[in-house]
Formats: C-alpha cells, structure tokens, sequence
C-alpha cells in the first residue's frame, strides 16, 4: 500500500504540537499495570488473551479504546458467571501486537479467530461490544461455517452518514499523532480519563473503581492511542464493504442495544441490522447508553442465554 505524503498543513501542525511539546515540558505518560494473561503467537504476532470462568465456551471481543479487563472490571462479570470466557486484547490494543494492516477488521479478525482454533475455542459463540461487534461481524462473514451465533452489544454494524471527528485524524497523522499521543495524557492528567469515561457511559455512571479496573492507562499508551484512532477511521470504509456480504450471516444474530446511545446511535446501526441480518433478534434497552454489558448485564445474559438456545447449542 503506497505512503500517503505528508502535506504542508500537517507539517506546520506538527511543528507547533512540538513547540507545545517543548514548553510544556517532558511529563510522562502514566505506565500502565503488567498484563494479567498468556500469549499466543499467530504470525509472529503476539496476542494477549485470558481465559476465565467455567461453563460452555464464548469468545469475547472489546470495543475501541479498550482491553480485555472491560470483561472482567465491573457488572460485565456476569459473562463469565455461566460461561467460560476467552478474552482478547485485539491486534495493537491492551497488551496485543499490532499486525501490518491492523486497522483492518478482517485482518484482526483472521488472527483471533486462529488463536481462537488453537485456544480450543472454535466453533464457539462471539459476543462483541461496539467496534468489537464490528470485529465479531467481519469474524463471521469470512468464516460463517465456524460461527454458531453472535451477540452484538451496541455495534456498528451500518454505514453512517458523516464522519468520526478531526481529533481521529489529527492522532492517527504521522506528523502530528506521534506529539499529540505524548502531549495530552500528561497535561490533562486524571480529568481526561474521568471525562472520556462519563461519555462512555452516559446518561449511566461508571461503575465504581471501573478506571482502575480496566487500567485506563492502556489506552493512554502513545501507540495504542494512534492504533485506535486508524482503526475508528478506516472502520466506514469497511463497513461499506462488509454490509453487502451479511447474507452470509445465517446463524442466529441477537442484537443489544440502548436507545440513549449517542456513541453508536440505535436507529443507524442495529435498527437497520435486526433487518438486514437473515436471523437477528433485537432487544431495546430504554435509557441505556453505550455501555449495555455494564448497565444492563442481566439483559446481556439473557441474550446469551437466548442465543445459544436459539443456535441448539447445549449448556
């Protein structure tokens, strides 16, 4: 894939972060907590994985800006209360490598769903959370045979008008990413985590001692950051590729999502999905934000529940 050059504008808007960088001062990024899972190998790709809980086997996948902790760092825990889970840091997120080409969700796809075959999980249901559903999707789509049912938590699963905010551009830039990445978690400190998190998971709260839970550090991480930002921009694109291919979605399909979600808005993307999928079920939380497998977890194991009674899976 051919370089993009780096215009005039970009170069003058990384010269003044360095500037800033330089005034300010060399405040460090906060270290995040070692990684509390194994690894497998896939290409020469490391990726970072737990297993937890006991009961029939689902994979997991979180969403952007995440890590696998989001599973296990509040009510979210009622996935493994009756399953047993296999958690992933996606490709360049948490604790994972990144591969060439990993803003590609079928690339980050095609690795976990490998590490998934030699982890003992093939064949097993995929629950995903926001672009994490996204991944699940492309996941299915390219291998519709190994994916018995999937639970989609607030997923972008259409196309969406507009687009995602210059703040993804400007972190995903090679000039001004790099400085930005490094410049901001410093200044703002604790308030950046405090504020990104109540956006999340507006009009809820986040549950409490949820930022350590989930090491929020993670995401502050300079490369993590700019991985996610390439990810959230080159998602649309994709997903105009993908929509097509959803007749090969056969197997059962439960949809979760809040109507007060503002993140992934309900009426754009699983609304539409319930009717583009051969199989979707759609279930409407009332006043729940992005956060459905926080603020709603019984609701959330119902629908596995539902699911795997719907895909004649035993357990």
């Amino acid at each position: 894939m051919p370089r993009r050059s780096v215009g005039r504008r970009e170069l003058l808007a990384g010269g003044a972060a360095l500037g800033l960088t330089a005034c300010v001062g060399a405040a460090a990024v906060p270290e995040p907590e070692p990684p509390t899972g194994d690894f497998i190998t896939i290409d020469g790709i490391r990726l970072h994985y737990r297993i937890v809980g006991e009961g029939p086997k689902v994979v997991a996948l979180h969403g952007a800006s995440g890590n696998l902790r989001d599973w296990t760092a509040g009510p979210a825990r009622v996935l493994t209360a009756r399953h047993t889970a296999l958690l992933f840091d996606r490709p360049g997120a948490g604790h994972s490598d990144r591969p060439e080409r990993g803003e590609n969700i079928f690339v980050q796809a095609a690795l976990m769903r490998r590490a998934a075959a030699e982890l003992g999980f093939g064949g097993a249901p995929l629950v995903g959370h926001s672009f994490g559903g996204s991944v699940a999707l492309a996941w299915a789509v390219d291998a519709p045979d190994g994916v018995p049912g999937l639970l989609l938590l607030a997923a972008p699963s259409q196309v969406w008008p507009g687009g995602v905010g210059a703040l993804y551009h400007f972190t995903a830039n090679p000039v001004t990413g790099p400085v930005l990445t490094r410049l901001v978690p410093p200044l703002a400190g604790d308030n950046l985590v405090t504020r990104t998190l109540a956006s999340i998971f507006a009009p809820q709260d986040p549950p409490p001692g949820y930022a350590d839970g989930v090491d929020a550090a993670l995401a502050l991480q300079p490369a993590a950051a700019r991985n996610n930002a390439r990810d959230v921009l080159a998602l649309k694109d994709t997903m105009r590729r993908m929509v097509p291919r959803y007749d090969r979605l056969t197997m059962p399909v439960e949809l979760l999502h809040g109507d007060a979600d503002t993140i992934v808005p309900l009426d754009i993307h699983s609304a539409r999905s319930v009717d583009s999928l051969p199989d979707a079920r759609l279930t409407i939380l009332p006043g729940i934000g992005h956060m459905p497998h926080h603020a709603a977890p019984d609701a959330m194991a119902a629908a596995l529940d539902r699911l795997r009674r719907r895909a004649g899976l035993r357990g």
